[in-house]
């Protein structure tokens, strides 16, 4: 029966490895006293954007934390824990987990690993606070296209006051 339950968490502890470099960010939160009602709801959204929320011993998951060379992060897990992964972007995901903290007072951001960077609670609520990719690239393309618009009129402007001197001059000799 021991030797079962270590191959079990053996293969949990490969699992979440697997999971863990397949993506570029993890987060943190502590999962004590949130009901199954809650719980699932939580799951709900972060399905909407790709991402997956689960709950694993600390044991192990520090373990494989420690496996990975991700010490800092092991600081992190104490308590019922859960990691988020997954999703379109760490910002998006970021966005639902600070949405579901504002309801939930049992649910709090412990940190996070984004971009090589272990990131703590206030950074990912700030994280939130970032637009969605869609809107800066939108913010981007505006911000390209004010100058060539302006170009644009100049040049337009430049040929049209041409245009009506010309027709001025072939008032005249008529």
């Amino acid at each position: 029966m021991e030797n079962t339950t270590i191959e079990f968490r053996q293969l949990i502890g490969s699992e979440i490895e697997h999971r863990l470099k397949a993506l570029p960010y993890l987060f943190i939160s502590s999962f004590k006293g949130i009901a199954v009602q809650e719980q699932d709801q939580l799951r709900r959204s972060l399905k909407e954007i790709d991402a997956s929320l689960f709950v694993a011993k600390n044991s192990i998951l520090k373990r494989v934390l420690q496996k990975l060379e991700l010490t800092e992060l092991k600081n992190l897990v104490q308590g019922l824990s859960a990691l988020t992964l997954g999703g379109r972007d760490a910002i998006s995901v970021s966005k639902a987990l600070v949405e579901f903290a504002g309801k939930s007072e049992n649910f709090k951001i412990i940190g996070a690993y984004v971009e090589q960077q272990v990131l703590d609670g206030p950074a990912v609520k700030s994280l939130a606070l970032v637009p969605p990719r869609e809107v800066l690239l939108a913010q981007l393309a505006g911000g390209l296209k004010a100058p060539l618009q302006g170009l644009a009129n100049v040049l337009s402007a430049t040929i049209r006051n041409f245009v009506a001197v010309l027709n001025k001059i072939s008032e005249q000799k008529k």
